[in-house]
């Protein structure tokens, strides 16, 4: 027990130490090059205002109501058969897992520490579905790495398309892969203190079945249309707030939410140009912004000089990683739900999949792909190019246009949210169809 004791002291005065000591190296730093820092800084902030802001703000808000109305109750009574067949896990997560797709991994944690607080998920499963549905913002991938960065809607596409199909490979590997997940006797690294005794405790009071979310067994023999109508009432009942308090309470949210993405995104941009100024002068500027930061990664790997099947396998890459500050953000949104968060690793492993999963897609589809669209590429690239200039491009992103920029992404999100839409739809298709093979099966 000393020893565990000590071992456990020891290794927490080596991360402070290891901590402050990286906070001098990089203040003196800063001190030592203010124009640099300044520039870095500006830079990071126009990222998060006119990009990553206008972007997330409507899908923050979104979850965050759907949620208190009943609506991911309601979609997890339909989507059960598809989740727990693929992800092994409960029906509900699967509206997470639709809005990470369609509004970026801020938008699918602040969905994950929802369903935590309201006590739908555990700590284990919350690390899991944040894990699963980490994606970037459709909208970047289209408009900043599509059409600003590559002058090629039409590769845009491609991206977000490998982007979720080697997602969802990632996690249904890891998940069948981790032996953890399988071990419901035994506390995971994933799962708070004491969680596993209160939960059982609570169920016995309420009777009802294991997972915190489920509906109590009497109302599984009720027919479909009535269970999604009971798990909807139950839930908006137990929110119990007024549509003006929501509203509220839902922009006052999501701005926090963002105002913390914002001083990742700036800090990040910092310290990517001081390792390059001064740790690895001679190394490729993509290296750097690729590990740590997704939006500027995507933009250095766009600008070098390699050919185009490396590139965009380098691009998927890059954005099934999301960076090192995507990470954190996401831990911190987890941890204000979940406190005793202990481990990330399956978080990371997932993460590493994601980027290699479509590292490969990319080599083995692109070049089919571009042979089918080489007309359709030349016609799009003339009209981007045109555009390019004024829009999205990164040198001159200081200068950007605010008002122009917020009103295109603004202007896009009816077609975002329709997406998000059209996504449940074929989401709840394929649990349908998930459902009738396993009847088929079983008979």
């Amino acid at each position: 027990m000393m020893t565990t004791t000590s071992e456990v002291r020891s290794s927490g005065m080596v991360r402070t130490i290891f901590l402050s000591s990286s906070a001098l190296i990089l203040v003196i730093a800063v001190v030592a090059s203010p124009k640099e820092a300044f520039d870095a800084s500006i830079q990071g902030l126009d990222i998060w205002w006119k990009i990553v802001f206008p972007a997330l703000l409507p899908f923050l808000m979104l979850s965050q109501m759907l949620t208190a109305f009943g609506f991911t109750h309601a979609m997890g009574v339909l989507l059960e058969p598809l989740m727990q067949r693929v992800f092994k896990l409960p029906g509900h997560t699967g509206f997470a897992l639709a809005v990470g797709m369609c509004g970026g991994f801020p938008a699918a944690a602040d969905a994950v520490s929802r369903l935590v607080q309201e006590k739908q998920m555990t700590a284990r499963e919350a690390v899991i579905v944040a894990a699963a549905a980490h994606f970037a913002n459709p909208m970047m991938i289209l408009l900043v790495v599509g059409g600003a960065f590559l002058h090629q809607p039409a590769a845009g596409y491609f991206l977000l398309i490998i982007h979720w199909i080697s997602g969802w490979i990632a996690a249904a590997v890891g998940i069948r892969l981790n032996p953890s997940i399988h071990k419901k006797n035994i506390l995971s690294d994933f799962t708070l203190p004491n969680e596993k005794m209160n939960s059982t405790v609570q169920n016995q009071k309420q009777g009802l079945h294991k997972q915190p979310s489920s509906l109590p067994l009497s109302s599984r023999k009720l027919p479909l249309g009535s269970r999604i109508l009971l798990a909807a009432r139950e839930a908006h009942h137990r929110d119990a707030r007024s549509f003006g308090k929501l509203l509220g309470d839902t922009v006052s949210q999501a701005v926090q939410t963002l105002l913390l993405i914002g001083g990742y995104i700036i800090v990040f941009a910092v310290f990517i140009r001081l390792l390059s100024l001064y740790l690895t002068p001679g190394i490729s500027a993509a290296f750097w912004p690729s590990v740590l930061e997704l939006h500027l990664g995507t933009y250095h790997i766009s600008n070098t000089t390699l050919a185009t099947e490396i590139l965009m396998a380098l691009l998927a890459g890059a954005l099934g990683w999301g960076g090192l500050c995507s990470h954190l953000q996401v831990s911190s949104l987890l941890r204000t739900a979940i406190p005793g968060l202990q481990s990330m690793l399956f978080f990371v492993i997932v993460r590493l999949g994601h980027g290699l999963t479509a590292f490969g897609l990319t080599l083995w589809l692109w070049e089919p792909f571009s042979r089918t669209t080489t007309e359709v590429w030349t016609t799009w690239q003339t009209v981007a190019v045109k555009h390019s200039d004024s829009l999205f491009s990164w040198p001159s992103l200081y200068s950007l246009d605010t008002t122009s920029t917020l009103q295109m992404i603004w202007s896009t999100f009816p077609a975002a949210a329709l997406s998000l839409a059209l996504l449940l739809g074929v989401m709840v298709g394929l649990s349908g169809l998930t459902l009738w093979i396993n009847r088929l099966f079983s008979r």
